[in-house]
């Protein structure tokens, strides 16, 4: 592969980055922070999880995960919820404000998306999502090389 088509992917990508971050930053309002808006949503897409599981998913490590929590139990976000059978692990799952939250994000992003997208043809679409899955895919594996 060619060092200027490395470097035009890098700049690209860069861009990328920084247009997500600025989009993630403007869809997490209700004075919450983009790791709690993070937090939440990885929440929300396993219903209950353990705070270990939690750090697992999102590749933190457990005491600064345990911190977002902290804050998201402490702004109702979040409930912590100790099951009978296993007394020395608590669950985490969202309170009903948590959920509206994650509604909210989930609607300013998903309009974000379809108004960036707008000018793909339906092909396009699905080929760049096929190809963008693949990237994603080739990233964590290479993470999980190291």
């Amino acid at each position: 592969m060619k060092k200027a088509y490395i470097q035009n992917f890098r700049e690209i990508l860069r861009v990328f980055d920084q247009e997500l971050f600025l989009q993630n930053n403007a869809s997490c309002c209700n004075g919450i922070s983009l790791a709690q808006c993070i937090t939440l949503l990885e929440i929300e897409k396993n219903s209950e999880i353990s705070v270990s599981d939690l750090a697992k998913n999102l590749s933190l490590d457990k005491s600064t995960v345990s911190r977002t929590v902290d804050g998201l139990v402490n702004i109702n976000m979040v409930n912590r919820v100790i099951p009978k059978e296993n007394r020395r692990m608590a669950l985490i799952n969202l309170t009903g404000s948590g959920r509206q939250v994650c509604s909210s994000i989930n609607y300013t992003n998903d309009s974000y998306i379809r108004e960036v997208l707008n000018d793909f043809t339906d092909e396009e679409r699905e080929e760049f999502l096929s190809l963008f899955k693949k990237l994603a895919s080739n990233m964590a594996a290479y993470r999980g090389k190291k």
